[in-house]
């Protein structure tokens, strides 16, 4: 039977300094309910970023989340990412402030649940290709960009369904094509829509790989998703159904994934 494996690096971030209402409310309708959703289905075993002022927001005022996701962890249903810690664009600011925004981070998510990333997160999903240098240098394995990177280089959309490796003064990363159609879909599409495009996938790219990068935001904040995804269940639906294919649909974070596959 074709199969493919499907990974999600979910994204979170609010400004440093933003206000504790806007806070508070992108707390209570997106962050809290989607982890909640998420420990409701032990299958689903996602990769998720949080940028560090974030986090420390989180800390502060909701310190009981961390335990939610130090379960989470420990039970290998997510991978927690890193990143610059600030959330800053990595390719516009000097090669030390790149690795110290992201030696900040790993060392944050190392003392809090022990966890040294293997992945980061690039704020805006902005690729330059003097990065790898700089990831790899803060022990950085993998990333992921825009499916259009690699149309752009060249590739065609059929080639977007695993990862690539690259370099920079001879040190490398992997880098992750996130399909910009998965992006439309969810959460915005019926989910069997969604299911649809997973499975035509699979018959096309058995054994491959079909990733997503995108913002928690998504899941709540954004106008009207809140009342999509909670309310009206989406959310609870899409994650029903992806456990219902698991005979050929393969949930993994994503260093699982590349650390089990050829490039």
């Amino acid at each position: 039977m074709s199969n493919i494996s499907f990974s999600l690096l979910i994204h979170a971030h609010q400004p440093f300094g933003n206000f504790q209402n806007v806070m508070e409310d992108a707390y209570s309708s997106c962050y809290l309910p989607f982890i909640e959703m998420l420990a409701r289905h032990p299958a689903i075993r996602i990769s998720l970023h949080y940028s560090g002022c974030l986090l420390e927001w989180i800390e502060e005022h909701h310190p009981d989340f961390f335990g939610r996701l130090e379960a989470m962890v420990e039970g290998q249903q997510v991978e927690l990412v890193g990143g610059g810690f600030y959330e800053p664009i990595l390719a516009v600011i000097p090669p030390e402030d790149r690795q110290a925004q992201l030696s900040l981070m790993s060392a944050f998510l190392k003392e809090r649940w022990g966890v040294e990333p293997a992945g980061a997160w690039l704020a805006e999903r902005v690729w330059e290709p003097q990065l790898p240098a700089a990831l790899a240098g803060a022990g950085i394995q993998y990333t992921l960009v825009d499916d259009m990177h690699f149309l752009a280089a060249g590739l065609d959309q059929d080639q977007c369904f695993g990862y690539y490796v690259t370099e920079e003064l001879g040190q490398a990363i992997k880098i992750v094509p996130g399909l910009k159609s998965l992006r439309y879909l969810i959460p915005f599409r019926p989910v069997e829509q969604c299911i649809a495009f997973l499975r035509e996938s699979a018959e096309k790219h058995s054994g491959g790989l079909a990733a997503m990068g995108d913002d928690c935001e998504k899941f709540g904040v954004w106008p009207g998703t809140y009342k999509h995804c909670y309310e009206g269940g989406w959310l609870e639906e899409f994650f029903s159904a992806l456990e219902s294919h698991s005979d050929w649909l393969r949930l993994m974070p994503l260093g699982e994934y590349l650390v089990s596959h050829a490039p």
